[in-house]
């Protein structure tokens, strides 16, 4: 893809630290890949030293310097980002791109008028054909952050049979629950490695807490590559972790989650065996049963991991791991979707 003459990309990553740093990264790993001048500020570092005023006002001050010659702003993230910042960055194109919809729609949907191209990672958003400035751009993996490692390199602590690794709300928490008995009787090695602060006190899952807070991704590559069964379970719709009930005040407008999180790309990209939720239409839309395991419910969940860890499935794992790597590789990495973000600018820009 050729790309016009003079464009410059300054890219502001967002304050969390946890999964936005990861897609941050894979942009500018993408934006290098595909030789497009940029810069970058890295918010989420700044923040614990300056404060987020004052993050904003350097923003702000280095998109409208001349000498930068930036012609568009990319916000990842963008919910925290001052409405005063997008509205008088002037000349600048802006760019959102949003990595928490539908969870968490509502606080950019008021915005919209703000920028001029809002990338959202929920099909039901993009394609709902509600707002003529946003468009369906899935998450991904950076196959410079991912890969897979050799096994003697890997120490016995990332190792297990079963790994979650991510934050585990109420829905993920009481399914984890219901495979203890099964995870107990076989002696099985059971891992939690994240943010864990929404479990209750007497929940059973703390005796499999490995790491309780932000992991770094140089860990969870070797997390994912050490485990035999990497669970990948969806975000409840309902629960909001702002608001810490089943009322979400960020999804009024009620679209469905329909689409994948970036560990479903991220977990193939390291050639691990993925054992994934079955409740959106995007996972069978990318992803067949030859590359992972699909699970629909808790009784489900037990059948499956019994199959894939001590019955006849255990010997498929590794060739289907292989099999879903070859397809994120192929078709879902952050230089394919930076692809798609950059023709669509350049299509509306023409």
């Amino acid at each position: 893809m050729v790309f016009r003459n003079g464009i410059k990309i300054f890219v502001v990553s967002d304050a969390t630290k946890f999964a936005l740093t990861d897609v941050y990264q894979g942009y500018i790993h993408a934006l290098r890949q595909l030789k497009i001048p940029y810069e970058t500020f890295p918010y989420h570092h700044l923040r614990d030293i300056i404060s987020d005023i004052t993050c904003f006002h350097i923003v702000h001050s280095m998109a409208l310097m001349k000498n930068k010659g930036f012609t568009h702003v990319m916000f990842v993230g963008g919910l925290n980002v001052p409405s005063i910042i997008l509205e008088s960055m002037y000349d600048k194109k802006k760019v959102v791109i949003a990595t928490e919809d539908p969870h968490s729609f509502d606080p950019n949907k008021l915005r919209l008028d703000m920028v001029d191209y809002y990338f959202t990672n929920e099909k039901s958003i993009g394609n709902s054909g509600k707002y003529k400035n946003v468009y369906y751009c899935p998450t991904g993996a950076s196959a410079e952050e991912c890969g897979k490692l050799p096994e003697q390199i890997i120490e016995d602590r990332f190792k297990s049979d079963i790994l979650f690794l991510g934050a585990v709300y109420p829905n993920r928490r009481k399914l984890f629950e219901t495979i203890l008995p099964f995870v107990k009787k076989h002696g099985l090695t059971f891992k939690i490695c994240g943010h864990v602060r929404y479990m209750p006190k007497k929940s059973p899952l703390w005796e499999y807490v490995e790491v309780n807070g932000t992991v770094p991704h140089s860990d969870t590559v070797k997390y994912y590559n050490g485990a035999k069964v990497v669970l990948n379970v969806l975000r409840d719709i309902k629960w909001n972790p702002r608001s810490k009930s089943q009322k979400n005040p960020y999804n009024r407008s009620r679209f469905k989650a329909e689409s994948l999180n970036p560990r479903a790309y991220e977990v193939p990209l390291c050639q691990a065996f993925m054992l994934l939720e079955d409740s959106r239409p995007e996972c069978r839309e990318v992803f067949t049963e030859k590359e992972v395991g699909f699970f629909s419910n808790e009784e489900d969940l037990t059948k499956k991991l019994r199959y894939y860890l001590i019955g006849a499935g255990k010997n498929k794992r590794e060739q289907m791991a292989f099999e879903a790597y070859k397809k994120v590789a192929t078709q879902h990495t952050y230089v394919h979707r930076l692809q798609l973000i950059m023709d669509t600018i350049q299509k509306s820009e023409a």
